[in-house]
C-alpha cells in the first residue's frame, strides 16, 4: 500500500475514533446532566420550603385550597400549563386544532412522557383524569353543561367534542388557579381510588411523591427518568430541570419560625413576610425579599340587590367618591407593594387593556359624588360595610372607604367580624352594603369572571336590565373561539362594568416572599415552584 495513502487511511481512522468518542462522552454527559452528576454544581442538595399553609389533604380535583397546588405542581402536569403572558401553551400535550367552529379540539399527546411508575401516558390515561376532573373538580363542573362526550382517535390523539362552540377550554383545564387544572394520572390509580380523596400520587413531573406527614411536611425527589417540554421556559411552561435531589415542603404557620428559617439557612425559601419589614430583610445578605407580581387586587363587592346600590346612580356615587391612591396608602402602606390600573389583569399580559374604567376608575370627584347620590335619592340609610377583623388590608380599608364615603354624604356603618362570620354575613342578600374581598390576579380566563359578574352571580345580587345585558356579553365571549374577535369581545366587558359597577377594583398589591441567597434561579410566580431552581454551593 502506498504510504500516502497509508497514512491518510490512519488520519480517517482516527478522526472516526475520535469522532465516536466524543458523541459517546457527549451522551453520557446528557444522561449525567439529566440525572444531576456532580460536574454540574447546580445539581444536588435538598430545597426546604416553609409553606405558610399546611394542605387538607394533596388530591387536587378535591379541594380549591392553594397550598396543594403549590406542591403537586411538581409531581402532576398538565395538557396545557400557563406561560408568563398567561396564555396556556402545549405540555403533555404536543399540539391541537380547533374543529367544527369550536366545538372539537383535537389535542395530540407528546410521546414517551413517562409517569414516575415508568410507565408511559397515553389517551387510557388522559380520559380517565378527565372523566374524574369532569365529576369531582370545580372547574370541571363549569364546563359540565356544555360538554358532549370526548372520543378516542388513537394512543396518542383525543378529541372534547362539545354541544355548542365553547372558547375557554383550554384556558380552563390549563388554569392554576384554584386547582382548576386538568392534570393527568395513570388510569390505574384512577381505577383504584374513584371519587375518593387519593393518599398515593403518581405523575409525570420533575419531582415524584415520597411522603405526606399531615400538619408537617411533604417530602419529594427528583424523577430521573422525566421528560421535559423542549420549549423554552415561561412561567409554568416550557423546559423543566430538577437542580435539586429533593424539595422538602414543610408547614410553618409563624412569620417569624419562617423568616428566621431563611435567614439560618434552615429553609431556602418562605411564604409571605409582613411587607412593613422589607427594608429591613432588603438589608440582609442572607435574604433577598420576593415581591410577587402581578399578585392580587382588593376588589370592593357591592350588594346590588339592596338600596341604595340597586341604583346605578348610587353605584357611580359610590365611584366618584373613591381615592385609590389614599385607600392603597392605608390598606398596604408600602408603595413597592401596590399600585392602581383599572383593568383586572396585569400589564403585559394577553388580556391586558390599558384604557379599561378610563373616566370612571380612580377618578375621585367628591362634588361629582354628591350630586350622583342627589340623583340616585338617597335618603340616608347607613351603609354598611362587612369587613375582617383580622384581616389588616380589610380592616383599614373599610376604615378609609368608610371616611371617603362620608365626605360625599354618604352614611356609613362598618361591621367587623371572624373570616366565618363574615362569608356567613355576605351570602345573604339583607343586611350588608359593601364588602372587600381579595381577588388572584392570575385568572386563567374572563369567561371565569362570568361567574360573579353576571345576574345573581356569586355574592352580588345583581339582576336588572344591566345585567342580563352583561350575560349576553358573555355568551358571546364563549363561542368565539377567534382570538383577536374574542378579545374585543372582552373590552366590551371591561367597559360595560366600569358603566354598570356591579363591583369596584381598587388596588393591585402584592405580596412578599424570601428566599435564603443560596437559592438561585427562582421565577417569580403567583405559586412558587422550584425547578429551574438550584442551591449555589459555596
Amino acid at each position: 500500500m502506498n504510504k500516502k495513502i497509508k497514512t491518510i487511511l490512519n488520519l480517517v481512522l482516527t478522526l472516526i475514533i475520535a469522532a465516536t468518542f466524543v458523541a459517546c462522552s457527549s451522551e453520557k454527559d446528557d444522561k449525567q446532566e439529566k440525572q444531576g452528576s456532580v460536574k454540574n454544581s447546580k445539581f444536588g442538595g435538598t430545597i426546604v420550603v416553609a409553606q405558610k399553609m399546611t394542605p387538607p389533604h394533596l388530591d387536587s380535583d378535591k379541594s380549591t385550597d392553594w397550598a396543594i397546588s403549590s406542591i403537586m405542581n411538581h409531581v402532576y402536569e398538565g395538557l396545557f400549563e400557563f406561560d408568563a403572558n398567561f396564555e396556556p401553551q402545549p405540555y403533555l400535550a404536543e399540539s391541537y386544532e380547533i374543529k367544527d367552529g369550536g366545538k372539537i379540539y383535537d389535542v395530540k399527546l407528546r410521546k414517551g412522557v413517562l409517569f414516575h411508575n415508568g410507565k408511559e401516558m397515553t389517551t387510557e390515561d388522559v380520559v380517565a383524569s378527565f372523566n374524574r376532573w369532569m365529576k369531582n373538580n370545580d372547574a370541571g363542573n363549569m364546563i359540565a353543561p356544555y360538554f358532549d362526550k370526548v372520543e378516542v382517535a388513537g394512543p396518542y390523539e383525543v378529541k372534547f367534542i362539545f354541544k355548542n362552540a365553547y372558547a375557554p377550554f383550554i384556558s380552563i383545564i390549563g388554569s392554576h388557579v384554584s386547582n382548576q387544572k386538568l392534570v393527568i394520572r395513570p388510569k390505574e390509580l384512577i381505577e383504584k381510588y374513584g371519587d375518593n380523596i387519593m393518599s398515593e400520587h403518581i405523575g409525570t413531573g420533575p419531582y415524584k411523591f415520597v411522603k405526606w406527614i399531615p400538619d408537617q411536611e411533604v417530602r419529594l425527589e427528583r424523577f430521573d427518568d422525566y421528560v421535559p417540554s423542549d420549549k423554552p421556559a415561561s412561567g409554568l411552561a416550557g423546559k423543566r430541570v430538577a437542580y435539586a435531589d429533593k424539595i422538602i415542603i414543610k408547614s410553618v404557620s409563624e412569620q417569624a419560625t419562617r423568616i428566621a428559617g431563611v435567614q439560618t439557612g434552615e429553609f431556602q425559601f418562605a411564604e409571605e413576610a409582613p411587607q412593613d419589614q422589607y427594608k429591613m430583610l432588603e438589608e440582609d445578605p442572607s435574604v433577598e425579599p420576593v415581591i410577587v407580581k402581578p399578585d392580587g387586587m382588593e376588589m370592593l363587592i357591592i350588594n346590588c340587590g339592596t338600596p341604595p346600590f340597586d341604583n346605578i346612580y348610587a353605584r357611580r356615587a359610590l365611584a366618584a367618591s373613591i381615592d385609590m391612591e389614599e385607600l392603597g396608602r392605608t390598606m398596604i402602606g408600602d408603595e413597592n407593594f401596590w399600585n392602581v390600573d383599572g383593568c383586572i389583569y396585569p400589564k403585559g399580559t394577553v388580556w391586558y387593556e390599558e384604557n379599561s374604567g378610563a373616566g370612571v376608575y380612580n377618578n375621585h370627584d367628591p362634588k361629582k359624588a354628591k350630586d350622583l347620590l342627589k340623583k340616585a335619592g338617597y335618603d340616608g340609610t347607613p351603609i354598611v360595610i362587612v369587613s375582617g377583623q383580622d384581616d389588616k388590608v380589610e380592616k383599614y380599608g373599610a376604615i378609609a372607604l368608610k371616611e371617603q364615603l362620608e365626605k360625599a354624604g354618604f352614611n356609613v356603618k362598618i361591621e367587623l367580624f371572624d373570616r366565618p362570620t363574615v362569608v356567613e354575613r355576605r351570602s345573604k342578600k339583607e343586611g350588608w352594603n359593601l364588602h372587600f374581598s381579595y381577588f388572584y390576579m392570575a385568572c386563567p380566563d374572563p369567561q371565569v369572571e362570568g361567574a360573579w359578574t353576571g345576574t345573581n352571580a356569586w355574592i352580588s345580587n345583581w339582576d336588572d336590565d344591566d345585567s342580563h345585558a352583561m350575560d349576553k356579553i358573555f355568551e358571546r365571549m364563549m363561542m368565539e373561539t377567534d382570538k383577536e374577535k374574542r378579545f374585543e369581545i372582552v373590552k366590551e366587558f371591561y367597559s360595560k362594568t366600569w358603566e354598570t359597577l356591579p363591583y369596584i377594583k381598587t388596588v393591585e398589591y402584592s405580596r412578599m416572599h424570601i428566599a435564603n441567597s443560596s437559592l438561585k434561579g427562582y421565577a417569580n410566580s403567583c405559586q412558587p415552584f422550584f425547578w429551574n431552581t438550584w442551591i449555589e454551593k459555596k
